[in-house]
């Protein structure tokens, strides 16, 4: 795979409610729960546009969204963004697509004048390659907060200081 395969945007559109709803549920790591509120923030980027605060990259191939990015500035803080969701097609995964799209949010993020990107994430054994993802990428532990989402289930904060 070749990176001039690949096509970066950044509008989201009606037919992206269907994409990322595809691409969650490809990755088997959500609850139903969380795949509406993934779907419900595209949708309220639909009717609000940039009122919503949320941005996106989406990263296409041969016409599919194959990955996506979901992030937005932290209410109240002049320089730090939260980073909501990123996640890979299955079929996709394993090939750099996350750390495109990632880097991608961090570009985007540094020409907003924002220095800080949060990201949480679960503390369970499936989440282990994520954690390693944003570990790869640069990103360090700040908070762990145990039973957070469920007992057993606790809650990884990450930060990354953009340069």
């Amino acid at each position: 795979m070749s990176l001039q395969n690949y096509q970066l945007r950044y509008q989201v559109k009606p037919n992206d409610l269907k994409a990322v709803e595809e691409i969650i549920r490809s990755t088997r790591f959500f609850r139903e729960d969380e795949i509406v509120v993934a779907v419900e923030l595209v949708q309220e980027t639909l009717e609000k546009g940039k009122a919503s605060g949320y941005d996106f990259v989406f990263l296409k191939s041969e016409g599919k969204t194959i990955a996506y990015a979901c992030y937005g500035a932290i209410p109240c803080s002049l320089v730090s963004y939260d980073l909501y969701w990123i996640a890979t097609h299955n079929d996709f995964r394993g090939h750099g697509l996350g750390s495109i799209v990632l880097t991608e949010v961090e570009k985007k993020i540094k020409e907003q004048k924002g220095l800080y990107v949060y990201i949480e994430t679960s503390s369970k054994e499936l989440y282990t390659p994520t954690q390693k993802f944003y570990e790869k990428n640069h990103y360090e532990i700040k908070a762990i907060f145990e039973n957070f989402y469920d007992i057993g289930d606790g809650k990884v904060v990450y930060v990354k200081k953009l340069h």
